[in-house]
């Protein structure tokens, strides 16, 4: 007899991590697997714990210098404390590194992250250094956020609004830029991501956000990921969707601009979830930040995700964001 033996690539990285849930008892922890971060209830308030990890082959190409992947890996784990409104209170980075890695290189990897971390007054507290043959950089990131003021990634109700905070396609405009040798200029936010930690603060202190997430692996993955937690569908409006200047002024066409702000991912913006009268309020709120914050869709009662194209047609938005294991 034969058996079929499914590998990571036949399941994705979200079908792992699933599995990976249902095997894993919950300890103590208030919210666990299935968020941005692990929340742990600590005298009414929640110590926010989350950790990501970046290789050479997936994430760091050969034009990314060292101090950009210093930046980096803080940036992209400060992102997710942001997305649960909470403040940050320091990181430890782990490095696997080859053994012929220069001191020079480790000395600027180094100093990108201390000044992704300064930028948000706080610090790297520590970490691990191992030999490793492939580059490799994992920070776990710490935060503070009081139980009232958690956003979530779940507490969608169906007419509430979809928003997303600044522009999409910035990371997509930073790729093909580089895949066509413009400027080095376009791959600023491609490598150096913003994360949108006083937002997602000021925004947890409004307490009238229902749902909360950052956008990493493109908006299609993350509105399936809410829509999967929240038992909901949404319909977007692709003509609201903010678009980066960059991404115009690369894109050859209105079908690259279109597919890079849906599916590309890479901006860490928030996606967030909020009743539609209080909107101008948060509005205002992050204006005074200087971010915008704009209306791309609501939330429906059935499940599909729609998205209503420039002619005013509805279809299904397919699920093409980034996803591990996956996409090679």
């Amino acid at each position: 007899m034969f058996y079929s033996v499914k590998t990571l690539n036949d399941i994705g990285e979200r079908e792992a991590i699933r599995i990976i849930k249902s095997i894993l008892s919950k300890g103590l922890e208030s919210i666990g697997i299935g968020d941005d971060c692990a929340a742990f209830d600590i005298d009414g308030r929640y110590l926010l714990v989350s950790t990501d990890m970046i290789t050479a082959s997936t994430h760091i190409p050969n034009s990314m210098n060292p101090w950009e992947i210093g930046w980096f890996i803080t940036a992209i784990n400060f992102s997710d404390i942001a997305a649960k409104g909470g403040r940050i209170l320091g990181m430890v980075l782990s490095l696997g590194l080859p053994v012929d890695t220069s001191e020079d290189f480790l000395v600027s990897i180094i100093k990108g992250a201390d000044s992704c971390a300064r930028r948000y007054k706080t610090s790297i507290v520590g970490g691990d250094t191992k030999e490793n043959k492939e580059l490799t950089l994992s920070g776990t990131v710490f935060g503070l956020v009081p139980k009232e003021q958690f956003m979530s990634r779940k507490g969608a109700k169906v007419g509430d609004i979809i928003a997303v905070t600044g522009s999409l396609g910035k990371a997509a405009a930073g790729f093909l830029a580089m895949q066509k040798g413009c400027s080095r200029d376009f791959t600023r936010d491609l490598f150096q991501p913003t994360p949108r930690v006083s937002e997602g603060i000021r925004l947890g202190e409004l307490k009238v956000i229902h749902a909360s997430m950052d956008i990493s692996d493109g908006l299609s993955s993350s509105l399936y990921q809410l829509g999967e937690v929240n038992n909901v569908g949404f319909e977007i409006w692709l003509d609201s969707i903010p678009i980066s200047n960059r991404l115009i002024e690369v894109c050859d066409s209105q079908e690259c601009i279109d597919n890079s702000v849906l599916h590309f991912g890479g901006d860490y913006e928030l996606l967030l979830i909020l009743p539609e009268d209080k909107f101008l309020e948060v509005k205002h709120e992050l204006d005074l930040l200087g971010t915008n914050i704009t209306k791309i869709g609501r939330v429906r009662r059935d499940l599909e995700i729609l998205l209503k194209d420039r002619n005013g047609v509805y279809t299904v938005l397919p699920d093409l964001g980034y996803e591990h294991f996956k996409h090679r």
